[in-house]
């Protein structure tokens, strides 16, 4: 990779002045708050079946009831505080807070979800600005992609926990690329020990953070289990990146998770006392008996090929962007746009990852790679989780899959990028994010 300074680079290329990469970013960033906004504004608050605010309802009953009795309520399926109180109590207890300060109003509680979409579209600019900070319209695009997701806009404008754990996620994964990406050059000559002291402190002190952020998720949502392989993993190879023995990274990604558990075992102890189910995987199973399942399905005639091809279909549609209307509320089925729409978006998708083959092929900083390796594993780890949600439940939600959303946004930013001549990116990253935008405006019309 090229030693020269960002910022001579920038002069050179025209286009990407000081003053436009300076301004750029907070631009996408203040587009998606307002697209957010807009959202909320056209959508009715607190309709479970929305597909666009997925049990919003019930998130808020839980929130109410935080904002009131300041704790976690007892579950009792879809008697008393409602179906979603079996959720970890972060969220609820930061929006009960907002509630407060809104005076109790819906549409203002949204707005924590808002900044915390927000959250995860400057850590994709943070993340690919990390990743090759000589080509600032690199990160752009994948910022864009990530402020210009309509579903992403609609999950940020509603009351509902995952926002946060898409941004906590996200943040972990930042963490992660910080701990992993040397802040010189590989090959330099060796720091004088003051400086490697300082560096050994500092990764320290990235590990802790590591740890705090991981925690956080999994009283946020019990999908961040899935975090817990791969921060021992990231902590563990960074280790050894920097030639440090086994014992040593072992240790080091103990001390990470241990704070991480320290933060969330709690919740999980208290499901045991309550319910004597720590997961509640049980207690979800029994309730939500009378839901729609996979087995239904295969009772009506359908194969399972058959089932899985609708599962397939829904999500990617839903990825992008579904929606409800009053006439749906009640059945909750999702309303999608035109289908020329999604085919254009799968094409491009397609296209998209044959760039990203192509870049993975090409030589880069060993701590780069071994980032790529855990994004695509916390990918492959939501991708499972999703699979083995719905091998029961018919659960067709694009939204499932925003835990990875960061990794999503850099593999398609590096992708795309690869599939045109170094003079033609700057303009194909542009067009790629109006795009995003347009699209993310023509879909505000399908709102109310």
């Amino acid at each position: 990779m090229s030693r020269r300074r960002p910022r001579e680079i920038h002069r050179q290329q025209g286009l990407l002045s000081d003053r436009w990469l300076r301004y750029a970013p907070w631009g996408i960033l203040t587009a998606h708050v307002a697209l957010a906004i807009a959202y909320n504004l056209a959508v009715p608050f607190g309709n479970n079946g929305y597909a666009n605010t997925p049990d919003e309802g019930a998130h808020f009953q839980y929130v109410a009831f935080v904002a009131q009795a300041w704790r976690p309520p007892i579950f009792e399926g879809y008697e008393g505080v409602g179906y979603e109180a079996h959720q970890p109590p972060l969220y609820y207890f930061l929006a009960a807070l907002v509630y407060h300060v809104v005076g109790g109003a819906g549409k203002g509680v949204r707005l924590l979800s808002t900044l915390c979409s927000a959250g995860v579209v400057w850590l994709v600019w943070l993340s690919l600005r990390r990743i090759a900070p000589e080509r600032p319209t690199l990160a752009l695009s994948g910022m864009g992609f990530a402020a210009f997701l309509p579903m992403h806009i609609a999950i940020g404008s509603a009351v509902g926990n995952d926002a946060l754990t898409n941004l906590l996620f996200a943040a972990v994964l930042y963490r992660l690329l910080l701990y992993l990406l040397p802040p010189t050059g590989e090959g330099q000559p060796p720091a004088p020990r003051s400086v490697s002291s300082r560096l050994a402190t500092s990764k320290l002190a990235g590990e802790m953070l590591i740890g705090l952020l991981t925690g956080l998720a999994l009283i946020t949502k019990a999908t961040a289990l899935l975090l817990i392989p791969v921060v021992a993993l990231g902590v563990l190879w960074g280790a050894r990146l920097r030639k440090q023995s086994w014992a040593n990274g072992v240790l080091r990604a103990g001390l990470t998770l241990g704070i991480a558990l320290a933060i969330g075992s709690g919740w999980f102890v208290r499901n045991a006392l309550l319910y004597e189910d720590p997961l509640l995987q049980k207690t979800f199973l029994n309730v939500f008996a009378g839901t729609a399942k996979a087995q239904d399905f295969l009772e009506r005639g359908a194969s399972w090929g058959q089932y899985l091809y609708l599962v397939a279909d829904w999500t990617f549609r839903s990825f992008w962007f579904a929606y409800g209307t009053p006439r749906t509320a009640n059945t909750g089925l999702p309303n999608f746009l035109p289908d020329s729409v999604y085919w254009g978006l799968a094409a491009w998708t397609l296209i998209t990852l044959v760039g990203l083959m192509l870049r993975l092929r090409e030589p880069m900083p060993a701590g780069l790679r071994a980032w790529l390796v855990l994004s695509g594993a916390t990918f492959a780890l939501v991708l499972v989780s999703f699979l083995l949600f719905i091998r029961v439940f018919f659960q067709a939600q694009g939204r499932y899959f925003y835990p990875a959303l960061l990794p999503i946004a850099v593999f398609l930013a590096l992708g795309w990028e690869r599939l045109f001549p170094a003079p033609r990116r700057p303009l194909a990253q542009v067009g790629w994010t109006l795009t995003m935008l347009l699209l993310a405006i023509g879909c505000w019309q399908y709102l109310g």
